[in-house]
């Protein structure tokens, strides 16, 4: 918020108080899939890794299948994706509160505080378990992001959104023209310690309180280059943008958007993904040079993290659908199958489930825990990521049916909702 608030309402043309759309949560819930098959490659600490992918180098069989994949489908598009959800549930957050005649100033002490506690939640993680931690990153974010803009104009927001994205493709073009530049050198001359170190990071570190230092330090730089991506913060103010206009809340209404976007998402980000992976993987150029595609990778990951959330949003409509012609009176919600309904349970617990990956990850495969990471590839992390999200899913599942919210939600509940009655004006009433 700015001290001078505008007119525009914090959901331009969403009904006030709507039942829980089920779009975002079955985004969350497959993305999560998608955020642990993202990290697991950094635990991977008896290989050799790049700089711009955490893939060991010189993999081959089905490990270079693996990381083919993964380059091209999920690396820098899990967390476009994550930063989208996490601005649309912003706006969610919000309209629940204007709903409820929240004042003003407490609606912006419980984002300040919201925000406040990711962070901590978020470096806590990082110190303890993973340094790749994204909660932390958000939070800032999201500190930074509401004063500035979330309750200025769509159009506003727009340029800012386009002037995000247009910085991060002079990045991508420079990262290119900086690595030809660098192929007129000779390759003898190249520090090839400084391309692709061995991997001497926090999990490869045996002892748990040795590795919590050098853990913090990562964390640190992973934090910076989250807040300054540029990717990251185009996608929050995306999600913004998503919800104010019910893109996900309503998504029969936005068929042919949902449509357009995955139809050329999908495709760019996966197209985009193919020169990193070519370069990584030793079959064009040299692994050292990787880092060329960095920016390509990051842009068009931004296009895929949309993708897949519009993937989320057209099957969101194919089930209220369905519920909508077998009983109309359900339409809005629909009650989802028991796929669906597990992906959403887990969604409404993402918070949760995103910790839970890293209590199971990083004791099973850091040097300091059971150290599998140093003997297993690729695939066999992959399929250690899979079996991790499964059971967060069976994990959900189990507390849906008991009526019980995460704990980690339990938390940020309890400090977001503090002191939330000290004001005059209703968060509807901002002007």
């Amino acid at each position: 918020m700015t001290d001078k608030p505008t007119s525009v309402r914090v959901a331009d043309t969403a009904r006030v108080g709507p039942p829980r759309a089920l779009a975002p949560d079955l985004a969350r819930g497959f993305m999560l899939l998608l955020i642990v098959l993202a990290n697991i490659p950094w635990f991977l600490y008896g290989a050799q890794h790049g700089l711009s992918v955490g893939h060991p180098v010189g993999a081959t069989g089905v490990d270079r299948v693996v990381q083919t994949l993964m380059i091209v489908l999920v690396d820098a598009r899990a967390l476009p994706m994550f930063a989208l959800l996490f601005g649309y549930g912003m706006v969610q957050f919000a309209r629940a509160q204007e709903a409820r005649g929240t004042p003003v100033a407490g609606f912006r002490a419980m984002l300040r505080r919201r925000h406040v506690a990711l962070v901590v939640i978020g470096t806590l993680h990082a110190a303890l378990l993973w340094y790749g931690d994204v909660l932390g990153p958000y939070g800032i974010l999201g500190l930074v992001l509401v004063p500035l803009l979330f309750w200025r104009s769509t159009r506003a927001i727009r340029i800012v959104r386009g002037v995000l994205v247009g910085l991060l493709a002079v990045f991508a073009a420079l990262s290119v023209v900086s690595g030809v530049a660098l192929l007129s050198v000779p390759q003898e001359s190249w520090d090839t310690a400084m391309w692709m170190p061995a991997t001497t990071d926090a999990n490869g570190i045996s002892s748990y309180a040795a590795s919590v230092l050098p853990r913090l330090g990562e964390y640190a730089f992973i934090l910076g280059f989250s807040v300054f991506s540029l990717s990251v913060p185009a996608a929050i103010l995306t999600g913004w943008l998503w919800a104010r206009e019910g893109v996900l809340d309503r998504p029969t209404e936005h068929l042919p958007r949902l449509r357009r976007t995955a139809v050329v998402g999908l495709p760019v980000a996966w197209l985009g993904g193919v020169p990193l992976m070519l370069v990584h993987t030793g079959v064009w150029l040299t692994p050292e040079l990787s880092f060329m595609f960095i920016g390509v990778q990051m842009l068009t990951g931004l296009a895929g993290g949309l993708g897949y959330a519009a993937v989320f949003g057209l099957i969101a409509a194919r089930l209220q659908s369905r519920a909508g012609a077998a009983e109309p009176e359900s339409a809005d919600g629909g009650a989802p199958g028991p796929v669906a309904g597990a992906l959403a349970a887990v969604g409404r617990r993402s918070l949760s489930a995103y910790l839970w990956q890293s209590v199971v990850m990083a004791p099973l495969m850091a040097a300091w825990g059971l150290g599998l990471g140093g003997r297993i590839g690729s695939a066999g992390a992959a399929a250690v990521a899979v079996l991790i999200w499964l059971a967060s899913v069976g994990w959900c599942a189990w507390l849906d049916r008991a009526g019980r919210p995460g704990p980690a939600e339990v938390v940020l509940r309890r400090v977001t909702y503090l002191d939330r009655d000290r004001s005059v004006a209703t968060v509807g009433e901002a002007r």
